[in-house]
């Protein structure tokens, strides 16, 4: 039964890392159109509290009544940062590039699972971790020399890993007691807070592609938040962790069909490490049946 419970958390975690890919490529195509990046964390927070709503009018106050104010607060703050790295990594380099950079954050997630979380390091997960992160070296390795924006991307993606890895042990810490609709409806009324008001002040109307894309890109983010949410109630960190390093090859499709950016052979080599790490930790849950 809790080998069950753990594959399906691997699916959920996949699914929500292919929500996420098709975020990164609707906001880089928002970006691209000239819509102002507070713009982005604003809708994305407006547009989950729209799609909350029937839940949130339907429980009424007590939808958002908590006993782990703290730990909203901590999920809150760090998603709040590591969305807005995101955006900023995405719009300096190459999407696949960054995703890739990004999807450095399972190798910060195992050590602070086991720091906050108590979680058991177990061997066979080190070492997924390990070869996916292998995987994100072969296809993000540097071509040729890096410029100023590169580098200030390339720093914007590592810190947004970090602190992507804090958002799933705060996550992982409420799951036994919040549901998932009040963690993600606290995360969407922090964004409004924060956001609404620098917002306010670079105003712009968008295209109507811009805002097609807006609106593509937060639903995908509010469906990759609430995935995520299921994941991490059935499954540990350390297990869901690598299974994120799918999104280099998905995000890497996204890029190829809608920016042109080419793939080489990196590709190929750096999916198949990160599906053999995926498909070692899927045997060592048979093995433990």
């Amino acid at each position: 039964m809790e080998s069950s419970r753990a594959l399906a958390g691997l699916g959920l975690m996949l699914a929500a890392t292919t929500a996420f890919a098709g975020m990164g490529a609707c906001f880089r195509l928002a970006i691209q159109d000239g819509l102002p990046l507070p713009l982005l964390p604003f809708a994305r927070g407006a547009f989950t509290l729209l799609i909350l709503s029937p839940w949130l009018l339907r429980q009424g106050p007590s939808a958002l009544a908590t006993r782990r104010p703290w730990g909203h607060a901590l999920r809150c703050a760090a998603g709040i940062a590591s969305f807005m790295l995101y955006l900023l990594a995405i719009a300096w380099m190459r999407l696949a590039d960054a995703v890739a950079i990004m999807q450095a954050k399972p190798l910060w997630a195992l050590p602070l699972a086991v720091l906050l979380l108590g979680e058991r390091l177990r061997r066979e997960r080190v070492l997924a971790a390990l070869l996916g992160f292998l995987g994100m070296l072969v296809i993000a390795r540097p071509e040729g020399a890096m410029s100023e924006t590169a580098l200030l991307g390339t720093l914007a993606a590592v810190a947004s890993g970090i602190t992507g890895a804090l958002v799933m042990i705060a996550m992982k810490r409420m799951a036994g007691t919040e549901p998932p609709p009040r963690v993600v409806a606290w995360y969407g009324i922090s964004s409004v807070l924060v956001w609404g008001p620098v917002s306010a002040l670079v105003w712009d109307s968008p295209s109507p592609l811009a805002l097609l894309c807006l609106l593509g890109g937060s639903g995908l983010a509010v469906a990759g938040d609430l995935l995520l949410q299921a994941a991490s109630r059935r499954a540990e960190i350390g297990l869901l962790a690598p299974v994120d390093y799918a999104g280099i090859p998905i995000t890497a499709v996204f890029a190829l069909l809608l920016f042109g950016e080419q793939p080489g052979w990196s590709l190929a080599l750096g999916t198949g490490l990160m599906l053999a790490a995926t498909l070692w930790l899927a045997q060592g849950l048979h093995r433990r049946r």
